[in-house]
C-alpha cells in the first residue's frame, strides 16, 4: 500500500520507509538473525570497494535500508571501512522502528540518493550511480553515468522512460569503467 502511494508521488520515500517500518515489532538482533541467511552481497562488490579504495574514488552506500542493517553486512564482508554510508538513524520505539533521514543539502532533491548525486556533482566530481529501486531513479537520471542492476525494478523503469542507464550484473563491469575514465 504505501509502496504504491511513494509510486504515484503521494508521499514521499521517507514517509513511505517510516510508515512501513512502524509497522515492524522486532528486535534488531532478530531482524539481523532473519537477514544472515539471506543477504548476499553483489559479485564482485568486496573487490570494487577495494579498487575504489586504492585509488581514491569515494565510494558511497546511499540507502534508504537501515543502517545497523548495512553496517552490519559491509562489516561481515570485512567493507565497511571501504566506504562510507548514508542511511537512515535507526531507533528502536514502543511504535515500532523510527527513522531519521539525513538532511538534504539541495532543495531541488528528492530523497538522500539524488541528494548525494548532486552534493558530489557540485564538487565537479564525475558520478557513477548504481541502483536498484524505484527511489533510485531521480539519482540515476542526473548522475553522468547510471546503472541498473539487470533484472531490478531501477532497470525497467529506465527502459520504460528512455532514460540513459545501463545495465550490469558484476562490480567487474564498474572497475573497467573506473580504469578507463582514470585513464583519461
Amino acid at each position: 500500500m504505501f509502496d504504491r502511494m511513494f509510486e504515484k508521488d503521494e508521499i514521499t520515500l521517507e514517509e513511505c520507509l517510516n510508515r512501513q517500518f512502524s509497522l515492524v515489532r522486532a528486535s534488531k538482533k532478530q531482524i539481523l538473525q532473519e537477514l544472515n541467511d539471506i543477504v548476499v552481497f553483489r559479485s564482485n562488490f568486496k573487490e570494487f570497494a577495494r579498487y575504489c579504495k586504492k585509488s581514491h574514488v569515494p565510494l558511497i552506500v546511499v540507502s534508504a535500508g537501515l543502517d545497523f542493517i548495512i553496517e552490519h553486512f559491509l562489516q561481515l564482508n570485512n567493507c565497511l571501512s571501504l566506504v562510507k554510508v548514508c542511511a537512515a538513524k535507526t531507533s528502536f520505539t514502543q511504535n515500532g522502528i523510527k527513522l531519521v533521514f539525513p538532511t538534504l543539502s539541495d532543495v531541488a532533491s528528492e530523497n538522500i540518493k539524488d541528494d548525494a548525486v548532486r552534493q558530489y556533482r557540485r564538487l565537479n566530481r564525475d558520478v557513477i550511480y548504481i541502483g536498484d529501486g524505484l527511489a533510485d531513479c531521480a539519482a540515476a537520471k542526473i548522475a553522468d553515468r547510471s546503472f541498473a542492476i539487470e533484472g531490478s525494478r531501477l532497470a525497467k523503469l529506465c527502459a520504460k522512460q528512455g532514460a540513459q542507464c545501463r545495465t550490469m550484473k558484476d562490480f567487474q563491469e564498474i572497475i573497467a569503467i573506473i580504469r578507463k575514465i582514470n585513464a583519461v
